[in-house]
Order: structure tokens, then C-alpha cells, then sequence
């Protein structure tokens, strides 16, 4: 019989939570161990699952060295990322990553390498790739029946100040790194890789904020190898306590209205008249994402979304980010 898997979790915001309530739903996983800024921090977080009996901890690395654990959930925000992932994968411990994965490339790059050298299994937190609908297309792109793909446009949109970290692009990378990249990861699903990337970001609204110091608008157009394009868009001064995010795929035999990662309708356009087929859902992608990562591990086979995937999509967010820095071309009105 195999043994229980002895779970980990690094963090005490609310995305560790639901991740600890998601593994005590399924049978074989043990949460025996979480880590916070301090000792107080992560008993808080603990009393806060119902029936979670878990040690605390608020040093990551004394937690390494008396709990042993199979698999270690690193919730992180992006700045706080110091060798943790590096450190958890030199003893053998698979490793599930909440998004952004880091701030910056250069750190992606160390974490990636780290877990490629151990051969551990990672997976990253991209939910939306669990839902129904996403699913759905992703299968007819596979499969062929979607034909070629053409155009995905996505939007992201909300009205928040979020928290300090959030508002300092310095922590957080900004609106598109630390939450719009679940969109461009979406892109990539369905396209490829991108081969060029085109973007500007602006502070439209915040400027009398003292300490926000991230775009609150972005616009990005993005040519994918196989000669498809994207554009995407996001917003912080859309309608306050909203988060939107929806998103039309266009491919040449079908087209893809996205309410959600759930719920989308499919206009299969190579039929005459076109076949509309809707694809409604209200699975719980976050239960979803984890039950497939501990199955994984259970298995010993890669999962559906490793770290290579994270490094891809910040990457990406980046070369918009650095597009936006180059200020794009100067335009004469008397032209």
C-alpha cells in the first residue's frame, strides 16, 4: 500500500488556504507542516482551515530540516522568492508554484534549473487551464477539429488597490506579471510559443496614489511561431469589487466565446448554417489543478503544467514589459 503524501505549504495568504483545504478532500494526502512569516502567522493560517492539524513554522529552512514532506505548495508573492524552490528540490521534494513564479527571469531560470537537476515533479498554479471550456477547445486545437488557429483576444479587468506589495512594482512586477499572466499563459496554451511581442502599460488612474507605483492599464499584441496573433488588454480602473476576465479564441473552424475557464460558447463556423454548442460548468479549477498534481506524483509522470511553463509565460510578460520601457514609435500629427 502506498504511503500517505506529507505535504508542505509556504505562505499564509489566502491562496494557501484554499490549497490546504483542496488537499484534505482527497484520500492518501497528509498537510503536516506550514510556514509563514512567523511562527504566529502560520498557527493563524492554521486555525483558519477547519480540522488542520499541522506544525508551525515561521523559519522555511528549520521546517526543511525536522518535518519530512513528499511535496512542498510555495505561495509566495513574486518578490519573496530566495532560494526556497532551489532549496526544497536539492532533498527531493516535488513542487507545486503559485504564479508568477518569480519576479524576474534570471530567478525563473534558477528554479527551473534546480528542478530539472533533482527530477522532481513541479506544477504550476495556472487554474484556468482545469476549466471545463478550456479543456474543451484545447482538445479540438489537439485533436485538429478546431483548424488552424487565428486570434485569441483576452481582457482582464478590476478596480482594487490590493495590498502594499501589490501596489509596488518592486514586489509585485506590476498588474500584468502578478495577475493578467494567467491570460497570456491561456494564449500560449493554445498558440505555441510567441515569437514577438509588442506592449505598452500606463498609470491612467492611480497617479495620486503615493504608493502606486504599477501600470493600471496595459495593452499587449503578441505573433505566435505559427503565424497566429493575440492581443490582450487589462485594466485596474474598470468597475470597483469586479474581476473579470474573459477572452475570444478564433480558429478557423470554430469560434470561442469565453465567460470563464468554465463556461463558453462554441460557434463551429465550417458548418452551414454554424452549430452553436455551449459548454457550461462549475467545476472548482483550484480543486482540480491539485487533484492532478498529486496525482501526478502519486504516478511519477510530468504533470499538466511543469515549471518550464511558468519560466514561458513570465518570460513573455517581461518582453512586454520591456516593449512598453522602449516607448514604441513616436507619431507626427502633421503626418
Amino acid at each position: 500500500m502506498m504511503k500517505d503524501i506529507k505535504v508542505g505549504i509556504l505562505g499564509a495568504g489566502g491562496m494557501a488556504k484554499v490549497h490546504a483545504k483542496n488537499l484534505m478532500k482527497l484520500p492518501g494526502v497528509q498537510v503536516v507542516s506550514m510556514c509563514a512569516r512567523s511562527e504566529e502567522d502560520a498557527k493563524i493560517n492554521i486555525a483558519a482551515v477547519q480540522d488542520l492539524e499541522a506544525k508551525a513554522f515561521g523559519d522555511f529552512y528549520q521546517m526543511l530540516r525536522e518535518i519530512s514532506i513528499d511535496v512542498l505548495y510555495v505561495c509566495l508573492p513574486p518578490f519573496a522568492h530566495s532560494g526556497q524552490v532551489e532549496a526544497a528540490a536539492a532533498k527531493g521534494i516535488h513542487i507545486f508554484l503559485e504564479k508568477p513564479i518569480a519576479l524576474e527571469p534570471k530567478r525563473a531560470k534558477s528554479m527551473l534549473e534546480a528542478i530539472e537537476s533533482a527530477g522532481v515533479i513541479s506544477q504550476v498554479g495556472y487554474h484556468m487551464r482545469f476549466g471545463s471550456a478550456v479543456k474543451e477547445l484545447k482538445r479540438m486545437i489537439t485533436q485538429g477539429e478546431a483548424g488552424k488557429p487565428t486570434l485569441f483576444d483576452g481582457r482582464y479587468d478590476c478596480n482594487h488597490l490590493h495590498s502594499q506589495w501589490w501596489r509596488d512594482v518592486n514586489k509585485s512586477g506590476g498588474q500584468i506579471i502578478e495577475q493578467v499572466i494567467h491570460v497570456y499563459d491561456l494564449s500560449m496554451h493554445f498558440f505555441g510559443k510567441p515569437e514577438s511581442v509588442f506592449g505598452f502599460l500606463s498609470n491612467t488612474c492611480h497617479k495620486d496614489v503615493s504608493d502606486y507605483t504599477v501600470e493600471d492599464t496595459s495593452v499587449a499584441s503578441v505573433r505566435f511561431l505559427s503565424g497566429a496573433l493575440a492581443n490582450i488588454s487589462a485594466s485596474n480602473c474598470a468597475i470597483p469589487m469586479e474581476w473579470n476576465n474573459t477572452f475570444t479564441v478564433i480558429c478557423e473552424k470554430v469560434t470561442a466565446y469565453f465567460k470563464d475557464a468554465n463556461n463558453a460558447k462554441f460557434v463551429m463556423t465550417n458548418q452551414n448554417p454554424p452549430v452553436i454548442i455551449e459548454v457550461k460548468s462549475q467545476m472548482d479549477t483550484y480543486f482540480e489543478e491539485t487533484k492532478a498534481f498529486i496525482e501526478a506524483v502519486k504516478e511519477g509522470k510530468p504533470s499538466i503544467c511543469p515549471i518550464e511553463e511558468g519560466c514561458n509565460s513570465l518570460y513573455l510578460v517581461d518582453a512586454v514589459v520591456r516593449s512598453s520601457k522602449q516607448a514604441g514609435t513616436v507619431l507626427n500629427n502633421k503626418n
